[in-house]
């Protein structure tokens, strides 16, 4: 306990722990975004009074003080939380698949698929009063097949027999490349790696938010790409002159 002088001469006990001790408003701390690592941010209160959340965590609060002494301190800011929020959302790109599954071959097309597929991720605070959820929605996938070229598309489909899905993702090698070629074989492209292709799948996010409570709120946020990435072998099918008679 502190105990602390009244104005009638009387002594008043009071906590030890000031549960919103004061903390300067241009201090290292209050102006760091995420004052408790990756994922945590600050939120208000009341007037001049700001948290700090991360999650599974309970953390100090403050009373910011500006040059004056007077409090001070950032607004309640939907845009702000949301933007924190989106922080922490995984947005799974999923895994390559293919077929031919190890080897493809060159002249003939090869499938690709991401399994599972990215799917729209959602994800809800509720701090002061204000809830805020935030979403993400898979927009596209850039696949790159590691010889040059590209190609905008979705998560592809699994290969089946038979004329290919409008959705299906299709590549056709025109050069081998499989391990041992790397830096030996000069009729091999420069980008063959020592395994294969480097074969990538980049998905676009488009993240929004929603936010109710003291404000009603919503907008877009900046999109965000993640992606997956696997080695890939194409071999080649060769031809040969063979001396004999004909059948």
């Amino acid at each position: 306990m502190v105990r602390l002088p009244s104005k009638g001469g009387a002594v008043d006990d009071l906590p030890d722990h000031d549960p919103y001790p004061p903390l300067a408003a241009n201090s290292t701390l209050a102006q760091d975004s995420q004052p408790f690592g990756p994922g945590s941010f600050w939120y208000p209160v009341g007037p001049g009074r700001v948290c700090i959340y991360a999650p599974n965590s309970v953390l100090p609060c403050y009373t910011l003080v500006g040059p004056g002494g007077a409090p001070g301190g950032p607004a309640l800011d939907p845009a702000a939380i949301a933007a924190s929020v989106a922080e922490r959302l995984t947005l799974s790109p999923g895994r390559i698949h293919t077929s031919p599954r190890a080897t493809g071959l060159t002249g003939a097309a090869a499938w690709f698929w991401l399994d599972p597929a990215p799917r729209s991720e959602e994800l809800t605070v509720s701090l002061a009063g204000e809830t805020v959820t935030v979403t993400a929605e898979p927009s596209g996938v850039e696949w790159r097949f590691g010889d040059g070229m590209d190609l905008s598309g979705g998560p592809g489909r699994p290969y089946r027999p038979g004329p290919p899905p409008a959705d299906a993702v299709l590549h056709v090698y025109e050069t081998r490349c499989l391990p041992g070629d790397h830096g030996r074989n000069p009729y091999v492209l420069g980008s063959c790696g020592s395994t294969g292709y480097p074969l990538e799948a980049m998905v676009v996010w488009q993240i929004s938010f929603s936010a109710t409570g003291p404000i009603d709120a919503s907008g877009t946020l900046p999109t965000r790409t993640t992606g997956v990435s696997t080695p890939y072998r194409v071999s080649e099918a060769r031809g040969f002159l063979v001396a004999g008679g004909s059948r």
